[in-house]
């Protein structure tokens, strides 16, 4: 193996400073395409809350794939708006925690809802469970987009 102590590509130290501000210049602009719009989240949670309100109607069997729908374009329209398509609630170690926290909080509110509606007999309890779910998502939500922003200004 041959050992040179040229640079066979002609990079020197101001072209690889020049490399890395372009980079650091790109994950600036990524932070600022982030943030979703204010309709992205209100409309994932009243879509979620719609979801099992429906269940609860017993009308779930039509409702739920019209409403999945809704969310499929939801995330269409932010993707489009914001111009950047990323895993918004995994994209950061931080952001991923607080998904995590999300939702198991959320799997605990229809588990419980589901017990109550169907176990004890309460009525409307899975909707009530869909208005947990529903103000968690749009909650959190803007949470993690501020988390996921202020993690991909510091690259992390």
């Amino acid at each position: 193996m041959e050992n040179s102590t040229g640079n066979s590509h002609g990079l020197d130290a101001g072209s690889a400073r020049e490399a890395l501000d372009t980079v650091a210049t790109s994950w600036a602009r990524a932070a600022v395409h982030v943030t979703s719009p204010w309709w992205y989240h209100v409309g994932m949670g009243v879509t979620l809350a719609l979801l099992f309100l429906s269940v609860s109607l017993r009308m779930g069997s039509w409702a739920v794939p019209l409403l999945v729908g809704v969310m499929i374009l939801l995330d269409l329209a932010v993707r489009r708006t914001t111009g950047v398509s990323f895993a918004r609630y995994t994209a950061t170690p931080r952001a991923t925690m607080l998904f995590g926290i999300y939702a198991m909080a959320s799997v605990l509110a229809v588990v419980t809802g589901m017990y109550l509606e169907y176990g004890a007999g309460v009525h409307w309890a899975i909707a009530g469970a869909g208005l947990v779910v529903g103000v968690l998502t749009i909650a959190l939500g803007f949470r993690v987009d501020a988390i996921a922003r202020h993690d991909i200004r510091a690259e992390r």
